[in-house]
């Protein structure tokens, strides 16, 4: 099929979300990765078996998916990293993912029909402490981008010349670069460098780098590392499509990314949907995830779906915003988003477990509404006898699942319920980290004078 319902934004944001799947499961590296494999068959041809759940052939994307994705092939992976705990224990989840799909013939909205390569990166696993810890909130440090080598983190002073990106996004480019594509996967035994350095693609081939949530500053960052490396001159186009990202680094880096990347290549037109512009990070006005790390966006976080009249609750959220605002100013550096579009959310009152407050009651409130603005109003939820119909800004409503519902030998599914804790024990951990930390600092001080 030539024609998808989707249009091309719309379609490599899917191929995004699908990078998301091995967040919902809880297992070893090695069966979190079968499961994503298997997963992938569904949506896509090409599929390298997973010979635990039957598979003997690679796949053939489902006819129900090809209405509205279109006809895509998995190339590489799926890879993706179980980290260890301060223990030195594996996590049990993913704490990064990364694939890349193919199409023969890709309509760019306003543009010509190209063939394209993307490469989907993961969001923030919910379960995974590491995503929260050492990518999503390391900004209290920077690393120069000029002399970024992914091999090694070197932590730098700011100055006001130079661009600079977070500790956390470098840590995060560096484990993506590291992902090799396991040997039952696609184009095993590859990293992506070592991958798109041997392909060789028509000249007019596009590449599009992808991801939401974490994945939305790391899409930018690593397409415009690659591309300083000259390493995407087989691609006569280089596009990325970010969404719901926090910001990546400093004025500075915002600057050289928006002057890389223009939001459209020449000669084609300018679309009148929010969500149709390339090279520019899309946000859900009411998703907090994006309002991190710049000053003026964070200072909205605590009232952000209304300011609570519970004490402890408020209390809570503005501890959240109060450190956050923190951390983003301990290097100097002013956080800046990269070209933006926001986009409009709506206030949701009911989620998985029930109603939700606005203003929030409590902090499950929060996080509820914070979790379905993070994720459903991006791509639209199905009606259920709990919950009513989400239309996502966008997709309207979400690709086609799967009827089997298989899982790999060992992994366990991860609830919504489950995701929103994880999520309020991830920032309660994180606040009582920063409450104790200046407490320490306290004590010092006074035993100093």
């Amino acid at each position: 099929m030539t024609n998808p319902s989707l249009d091309a934004y719309q379609q490599i944001f899917s191929l995004a979300c699908l990078a998301n799947r091995a967040g919902g499961y809880n297992g070893t590296r090695s069966q979190l990765q079968e499961q994503l494999q298997y997963d992938l068959s569904f949506y896509f041809n090409t599929v390298p078996p997973v010979a635990v759940a039957g598979q003997q052939s690679p796949s053939v994307a489902d006819p129900s998916v090809l209405p509205m994705l279109g006809s895509w092939n998995l190339v590489w992976g799926p890879a993706l990293v179980e980290e260890t705990d301060p223990n030195s224990q594996p996590t049990g989840v993913a704490d990064n993912a990364l694939y890349v799909a193919q199409c023969d013939a890709l309509a760019f909205p306003g543009g010509p029909i190209l063939p394209v390569y993307v490469v989907a990166i993961a969001a923030t696993n919910p379960a995974s402490l590491y995503d929260w810890e050492t990518e999503d909130f390391s900004v209290s440090e920077v690393v120069n981008w000029t002399t970024y080598d992914p091999s090694e983190i070197i932590i730098s002073d700011y100055n006001k010349n130079d661009p600079f990106i977070s500790k956390g996004t470098a840590t995060g480019i560096s484990i993506l670069l590291g992902l090799t594509s396991p040997e039952t996967a696609a184009s095993p035994g590859t990293t992506l460098q070592q991958f798109l350095a041997g392909l060789q693609p028509d000249t007019e081939t596009a590449i599009i780098f992808c991801g939401h949530s974490l994945a939305g500053a790391l899409s930018p960052t690593l397409a415009l590392y690659l591309q300083e490396q000259q390493q995407l001159e087989a691609f006569g186009i280089t596009l990325v499509y970010p969404t719901a990202g926090p910001t990546p680094g400093d004025v500075n880096f915002a600057n050289r990314f928006n002057d890389t990347f223009p939001p459209l290549p020449s000669g084609w037109v300018s679309q009148p949907g929010d969500y149709q512009s390339w090279n520019t990070m899309h946000w859900n006005d009411l998703d907090v995830v994006p309002h991190a790390w710049q000053e003026t966006d964070m200072e909205l976080i605590a009232d952000l779906y209304g300011t609570s009249l519970d004490p402890y609750t408020y209390g809570i959220l503005k501890a959240l915003q109060d450190f956050a605002v923190i951390d983003s100013l301990k290097s100097d550096a002013p956080y800046t988003m990269i070209r933006n579009q926001s986009l409009p959310g709506i206030l949701q009152n009911y989620g998985s477990s029930g109603k939700i407050a606005s203003p929030p009651q409590s902090i499950h409130d929060y996080i509820s509404q914070l979790f379905l603005q993070h994720t459903y109003l991006y791509y639209g939820r199905i009606a259920s006898k709990n919950t009513p119909a989400i239309s996502g800004i966008i997709l309207s409503h979400p690709l086609p699942e799967s009827k089997t519902d298989y899982l790999v030998p060992g992994i366990t599914s991860v609830t919504e319920d489950e995701m929103i804790l994880k999520i309020i024990g991830q920032i309660s951990q994180w606040i009582k980290s920063h409450i104790h930390f200046t407490e320490k600092q306290s004590i010092e001080t006074e035993a100093n004078k």
